[in-house]
């Protein structure tokens, strides 16, 4: 299977960038965020309306232009996380992971053999269709399978240091807006609650050698987060996009 080196590239400590793809189906919206030189796109299949066909298309539209394809699957369970595995998906994420028994399970479900449980079927998408032998592919997979764990509650920040010191989870992402709303301060990026709590979370991510991230459509605070150790950066999304350039082209075209 080809690759796009993303999990090599975070477990190096390099920073990485991304974006979310919600609204938009046709394989080439993710080819576009690769021609700009984006890392990955995260497709999100827990706000926005997709079925399985429709992420296989992103999936290798993503792979035909090498930038990576994360899944941002919409719960957890074992038959999103191998479903979008199987279908060539080279990361997932899963949002409100809350516990180390949660963490685990994501392991579990998205990890062969010794890590994990995963079923193993091949020529799908995640062996580019290719009759691949078991014990090769699934040492492959889980060298290059980015495992995202969503920290978004208040549950998750009092229990980071132990889903991040679960193997095979490789990231802890902030997701800022569920998480403020969780924390009583919905709405304030700049809350020092907020960001104590992030602390916490790239903190627990150094002592573990894993990464954190994520995901907040301003860039002035990725730049903020970066520079205090986070490596998995987002920003807006194919919907954000839209609307801010179309706004700001309408308002240009209507001055005087």
């Amino acid at each position: 299977m080809v690759w796009s080196g993303l999990r090599k590239k975070v477990l190096a400590g390099e920073c990485v960038y991304g974006t979310m793809i919600r609204q938009a189906r046709d394989p080439g919206a993710p080819v576009i965020f690769a021609s700009v030189g984006y890392d990955f796109v995260l497709i999100d299949m827990e706000h926005g309306n997709y079925n399985m066909e429709t992420i296989a298309d992103l999936i290798r539209g993503s792979k035909s232009a090498g930038i990576a394809p994360v899944i941002r699957v919409p719960h957890l369970e074992t038959f999103f996380i191998s479903r979008v595995l199987d279908a060539g998906a080279e990361g997932i994420m899963v949002p409100m992971t809350s516990t180390k028994e949660q963490a685990e399970a994501i392991a579990r479900y998205s990890k062969y053999t010794p890590i994990g449980q995963r079923g193993f079927g091949t020529q799908t998408g995640q062996t580019d269709y290719k009759p691949l032998k078991a014990l090769e592919f699934m040492k492959e997979a889980n060298e290059h399978t980015l495992i995202i764990a969503q920290i978004e509650t208040r549950g998750a920040i009092e229990n980071i240091d132990a889903i991040l010191a679960t193997e095979g989870i490789d990231v802890g992402l902030i997701g800022p807006n569920d998480l403020s709303i969780s924390l009583d301060v919905p709405d304030q990026m700049g809350s020092e609650i907020l960001t104590q709590a992030i602390d916490k979370v790239v903190e627990a991510a150094k002592k573990r050698g894993k990464a954190s991230g994520i995901h907040i459509g301003n860039t002035e605070l990725v730049r903020k987060w970066r520079a205090k150790g986070m490596t998995v950066l987002a920003c807006s999304t194919d919907i954000g996009f839209m609307y801010n350039a179309s706004k700001s082209t309408l308002e240009e075209m209507k001055r005087p």
